[in-house]
């Protein structure tokens, strides 16, 4: 009886043993969760991985992404020094949820920039735009804010070529070639996003950025993954 309880003992530690081996290498490394690898900044293989929910006419969402870019070289080697991928996860919430008919359009334009690996330079082109032309004026920057209305309808066709990007990209709009995958994107966003901007970093979530805030607290956003 005692040696087939030892052996009981050892099986049970055996298969524990085992699947926690399985479940290590089943788990998914940040570069197997990435949804589009245009969207990333860092490396691929970096341990640490940060999650950005957002959308483009989301005024909160943008006041951390400016300060962002603002600070860009000094967010990369945070990122760098850390061991962080970052991703943004660009979706049409707004939109979908009624708040903004622009929210569509500005998302077509970001995911056609992506598609030819210009995603970054059109996604800052885009926040620079809306905060010369709307943001600072204080048209569509809050909740409370007069929305912006009358957008030309050439506003991201025109921030394209700003950087860049030619006929493919406008074929790309003028055929809303991205508009399937900007609806799933969505889709899933939503299902595990609080609200725009929603964050996620390893064990650390959050949702929302106050409109006076700046890069010290991006950074604090940064650490508070890195601290759990």
């Amino acid at each position: 009886m005692k040696h087939m309880r030892t052996v009981a003992i050892i099986t049970v530690i055996v298969l524990l043993f085992g699947l926690l081996i399985m479940g290590s290498s089943t788990r998914q490394s940040p570069k197997d969760q990435v949804w589009d690898e245009a969207t990333t900044v860092g490396e691929l293989d970096s341990p640490n991985y940060y999650i950005m929910y957002t959308d483009l006419m989301c005024p909160y969402c943008d006041v951390f992404s400016r300060a962002v870019m603002e600070h860009w070289e000094e967010f990369r080697d945070y990122l760098a020094e850390h061991k962080i991928l970052f991703e943004i996860r660009l979706t049409d919430a707004l939109y979908e949820g009624g708040g903004s008919q622009y929210s569509r359009d500005a998302a077509e334009g970001a995911y056609c920039a992506a598609r030819e690996d210009k995603f970054w330079e059109f996604y800052h082109a885009a926040l620079q735009a809306l905060w010369d032309d709307y943001h600072s004026k204080g048209i569509g920057d809050s909740k409370t804010s007069p929305a912006i209305q009358n957008l030309p309808s050439d506003y991201w066709l025109k921030i394209g070529h700003n950087v860049g990007l030619g006929e493919r990209f406008d074929q790309c709009l003028q055929n809303h070639e991205s508009v399937a995958e900007i609806e799933n994107n969505t889709y899933r966003a939503m299902q595990v996003s609080q609200g725009m901007p929603s964050f996620k970093f390893n064990r650390f979530t959050t949702a929302g950025f106050d409109s006076s805030w700046g890069w010290d607290y991006v950074k604090k956003y940064l650490d508070a993954g890195l601290s759990k």
